[in-house]
């Protein structure tokens, strides 16, 4: 008798505990099947707030975008019901706040959104990436922030949300899922920063597995026209996560999803991603050459993926509570983002996926636009607290002169450590020293990092980062023996000197907004028109995929005095096309080259740091 009064008593325990948690947990329903007018019904049982009045909100801004976007602006009808379904009070306070001021008595909350890809009537620009598109038939973006909210005060309680879907429909998403099936899925978050950091894709499957020791990474893709597949995918950027499994050694996450989106939309002008800590979103142009596509997305992919690193293991109390509606901005752009574009690129250099020089060349890229596009001298810290407003054109620059910062550190690291440390082992120790659940103090980052390793990069950090100094490229670029030189004249034999593409007639052209003046001399002596397409170049056929290879062997095989033939099709007075065939001698023309860089071998220390900061073998 007294063991069956024992378990009755915890069975009791148990359901209590059941429904306490359940009674402390936002639950939202949302049935896909159900789209009236482009518009999803969103349906909440609330928490158990012991508060008369209350504030729900959908945010204003959203980690990772850097920019205001009022997801609260698509949200309309909301409503406010208490258990006998009679309506609630319900204010709303502006575009991303409602006010419940007797909420004692709700028992569901109801309200409804529109997407944000397609809905031109609400004037908020959301990119792509981090917005929300519902298409019955193909396929359902849900960026969890532009569908679910949070109440004031109670961001850290637990969330559910049901959805029921397409019975083909598959959700792809990194989210812990605690019941799945043909009809719906139901998700759990263990506070609402990690339901708005884990999007989800709902189409048609179309999906791989990349196992990468004990992390599994999911890969899911959408692609109206079939031009790309998730095992392709997959096949292609495997060596680029295998490089910074490499660089990183243990990974810090058990599971990861790469959302890929391809739109077959003719106008697109603009496309990319957006990280999280455990997935990434992908919005591509589906009509991108496929070798072109391939490697965008080996790019984009290769610095998403590091944001596994920053910052779901190294962020500021900024973004460890982060304040969706108010947010203060962290003044460490230069880690998340440019130690983050930094390390993308470096770990593919050490593992021998991309050449040095391929290497050198991208970061020549990053440091000439940073000069030209960019203020050079406005302080990287300061930029980065002001992003969402006073500089927010300036945002960019974190992949830009933000890469260069990490460039700089980390040879800088390994210049005082005799190529024994670098930032790849900085973001080791500062993983371990602070990890997902401890964020640092944004105004003590530097000293702590000086502890790390030396006083020196304290004042680097004063003089180039919080300083308005520029980068002290030639003094840390001659600590590896290599120079660098914005621009460099030379004699050359120079066909072309900038060529754009007609993707309509699929060839090169020289039309552009600078008409003749990117037409060399040599160019003009072939009697080259700006309206002029390229058909071959001594007999090599242009295309997208070629162009790059033609001209590099036309620059390496041709001499003074060869012919040169080229095959034009050029437009005729009564507006027909006609093949042209254009031939001259080749001759040497002074050449401007830009972001030239000089690798040396005379000096042995030098050598030594740079094998190490490369991984470079003797």
């Amino acid at each position: 008798m007294k063991k069956n009064i024992t378990f009755l008593f915890f069975v009791i325990l148990a359901s209590t505990v059941f429904a306490q948690q359940k009674n402390n947990k936002y639950q939202f329903k949302v049935n896909l099947n159900e789209i009236k007018n482009d518009r999803l019904v969103i349906e909440l049982v609330p928490p158990k707030i012991k508060q008369k009045e209350v504030i729900y909100h959908l945010p204003k801004v959203v980690p990772g975008t850097y920019a205001i976007h009022n997801y609260g602006a698509f949200a309309s009808n909301f409503q406010a019901f208490d258990k006998k379904g009679k309506a609630i009070t319900v204010e709303q306070v502006d575009k991303n706040t409602w006010k419940i001021k007797d909420f004692g008595k709700v028992e569901k909350i109801t309200y409804q959104v529109e997407d944000t890809w397609d809905t031109p009537a609400i004037k908020e620009d959301i990119f792509e990436p981090s917005g929300t598109s519902f298409q019955q038939d193909t396929a359902f973006v849900l960026n969890n922030f532009g569908l679910f909210g949070y109440f004031k005060g109670f961001e850290k309680s637990p969330y559910q949300v049901n959805i029921t879907k397409p019975t083909h429909f598959f959700g792809a998403t990194a989210l812990p899922t605690s019941m799945e099936n043909a009809q719906g899925d139901i998700f759990q978050a263990f506070d609402y920063y990690e339901l708005a950091d884990s999007p989800i894709m709902y189409t048609k499957p179309d999906t791989a597995l990349i196992k990468l020791d004990d992390t599994e990474v999911l890969i899911s893709i959408y692609s109206p026209n079939k031009k790309m597949t998730a095992k392709e995918i997959a096949k292609s950027i495997t060596p680029v996560l295998n490089a910074q499994k490499a660089y990183l050694g243990k990974l810090p996450v058990n599971k990861y999803a790469f959302l890929f989106y391809l739109s077959d939309d003719k106008n697109l002008t603009r496309y990319g991603a957006l990280e999280h800590a455990q997935s990434s979103f992908y919005y591509l142009p589906e009509a991108m050459p496929i070798s072109m596509l391939t490697e965008t997305i080996k790019d984009v992919v290769s610095h998403e993926f590091f944001h596994i690193v920053t910052p779901l293991n190294i962020h500021s109390e900024e973004i460890g509570s982060f304040d969706y509606i108010n947010p203060k901005m962290s003044k460490h752009l230069w880690l998340y983002e440019g130690l983050t574009e930094y390390a993308a690129h470096h770990a593919q250099v050490k593992a021998g996926l991309i050449s040095l020089n391929d290497f050198l060349k991208k970061m020549g890229e990053k440091i000439a636009t940073m000069r030209k596009d960019f203020k050079d001298d406005l302080p990287f810290t300061e930029m980065s607290a002001n992003v969402l407003d006073k500089y927010k054109k300036e945002y960019s620059n974190v992949y830009q002169k933000g890469a260069i910062i990490g460039l700089c550190l980390d040879i800088k690291l390994r210049e005082l450590s005799k190529g024994a440390y670098g930032t790849q082992d900085l973001m080791s120790d500062l993983s371990k020293k602070y990890g997902k659940y401890q964020s640092f103090k944004d105004d003590v980052l530097f000293d702590e990092i000086a502890k790390l390793t030396y006083p020196e990069i304290r004042t680097f950090f004063k003089r180039y980062v919080e300083g308005n100094e520029p980068l002290p490229l030639d003094e840390i670029l001659a600590s590896v023996d290599i120079k660098y030189s914005p621009t460099v004249t030379r004699m050359e034999i120079n066909l072309i000197e900038a060529v754009f593409f007609n993707y309509k007639t699929k060839r090169a052209t020289f039309v552009s907004s600078q008409g003749e003046e990117k037409i060399t001399e040599l160019g003009k002596a072939l009697g080259f028109l700006p309206t002029d397409e390229i058909v071959s170049i001594n007999g090599d056929f242009l295309t997208l995929e070629n162009i790059n290879k033609v001209l590099r062997k036309f620059g390496q095989n041709t001499r003074e005095g060869d012919e040169v033939k080229v095959v034009v099709i050029r437009k005729q007075a009564d507006g027909s096309n006609k093949e042209v065939i254009l031939t001259t001698k080749a001759f040497k023309e002074p050449t401007v080259r830009n972001n030239i860089w000089e690798i040396f071998y005379n000096k042995p220390e030098a050598v030594a740091i740079r094998k190490a900061w490369l991984g470079l073998k003797d």
